[in-house]
């Protein structure tokens, strides 16, 4: 029985036709895109002819852009082939950037060196154009911004597993602090074990920031027994110790046997080998962090609101502070106590608050805490909602 004949050329002639339609699409993209930076300039040129003080950063426009384009994403057929809500987001983000960095140049200070947690926070939130600011530690950060050397910067101020960054809420307390929240960035953290050496069995110590140390603590405990934990200022450094032991600059750290706990991108700031992959304790592990600046956000039509308050030390003391918000239907999602650092056994209360500073309720419940005696109110800042990058 005779075959068919094929013609070969056929799948490559519709396979060309395909990426020529693609190549169009990229053009189109681009002609777009290009449209859009024009559209940016005019709104910054705007801006600057105002000269009413109005930031050039608004992070509830950008949450607006950002839920629009996910509804619209949402409301296509569900057979189609779609973008996931992660790359929508991340593309836009880029975009937003982009345009704000012609608007107006921004440099972002964050927990150094490059490659940290923070470092990622601060990218996916204000994209590959603007410039960034390492700095040693939390303290550089808020004085940098309060000084005006840098835009804005990014601190991280909890983990969903860990609880609360004490670091940030200690500096916010602060009575000559005077930066203000307007935004939050939701960072999934995945934590990968890097070293010069061949195996787990040849480990003998671990090194990293305490917050990532604390969130492998159970596959530490059960895969590295016998390992020793030293505390970095980073990860990143933490790991860069290590390589400085190779390089003969680091006597405490013995190279051959230490191993790093960090993000991927270690692979792209060190020569350290990607030993195990995906180490932390919970796979829904998220860091939640805080954009700092000299302003907070506008109204976005879902918003969050932090506040510092501490009120006379009493019984229900705490339940008076919490009373005005449940009266009015207010939800809290969070809420931590720090010592005040003014008198022994004083405390202060940070609480996350769901509504924007300029909603009525809001408002009202602020001022029924104000009222009472010997009560503090400090509004850090209001934000719009994030979501998980």
């Amino acid at each position: 029985m005779a075959t068919k004949p094929t013609n070969p050329t056929k799948p490559q002639a519709e396979l060309d036709d395909l990426r020529s339609a693609i190549d169009a699409l990229d053009d189109e993209l681009l002609r777009l895109l290009q449209r859009r930076v024009q559209l940016a300039a005019k709104v910054g040129a705007r801006k600057q002819h105002a000269d009413d003080g109005a930031p050039f950063y608004v992070p509830s426009r950008e949450a607006a852009i950002i839920r629009r384009l996910l509804a619209r994403s949402h409301a296509q057929p569900s057979d189609r082939v779609q973008l996931p809500d992660a790359a929508i987001h991340g593309v836009f983000r880029e975009v937003i950037g982009a345009c704000l960095a012609l608007e107006h140049p921004l440099t972002i200070a964050y927990l150094g060196p490059e490659g940290t947690f923070s470092h990622t926070a601060a990218t996916r939130q204000f994209g590959a154009t603007a410039g960034y600011d390492s700095c040693g530690n939390f303290r550089q950060i808020f004085d940098r911004v309060e000084r005006g050397q840098v835009s804005y910067g990014v601190v991280p101020v909890e983990n969903a597993l860990e609880g609360a960054v004490t670091n940030t809420l200690d500096l916010l307390s602060e009575d000559g602090c005077r930066v203000q929240i307007c935004a939050e960035i939701q960072l999934g953290i995945h934590h990968h074990l890097f070293s010069y050496a061949e195996s787990l069995a040849d480990i003998r110590q671990v090194i990293s920031h305490p917050q990532p140390l604390a969130q492998c603590r159970g596959w530490l405990e059960m895969n590295l027994p016998q390992a020793q934990w030293l505390e970095s200022d980073s990860t990143v450094e933490g790991a860069q110790r290590i390589v400085a032991a190779k390089q003969g600059g680091e006597s405490a750290i013995d190279w051959r046997h230490t191993a790093a706990i960090g993000p991927f991108g270690l692979v792209d700031v060190t020569d350290l080998n990607l030993l195990q992959r995906n180490i932390e304790d919970q796979r829904d592990n998220i860091t939640r962090f805080y954009v700092i600046g000299g302003h907070d956000s506008p109204p976005s039509g879902e918003d969050k609101t932090a506040l510092m308050l501490s009120v006379r030390d009493e019984p229900g003391a705490l339940y008076s502070l919490i009373r005005p918000f449940a009266k009015r239907d207010i939800g809290l999602t969070r809420i931590e106590s720090r010592p005040s650092r003014k008198q022994l056994w004083q405390y202060v209360f940070f609480m996350d608050i769901v509504g924007h500073r300029s909603d009525a309720a809001v408002v009202d419940a602020l001022a029924e805490i104000e009222a009472m005696p010997s009560a503090l109110v400090r509004v850090l800042g209001s934000y719009p909602v994030s979501r998980p990058l």
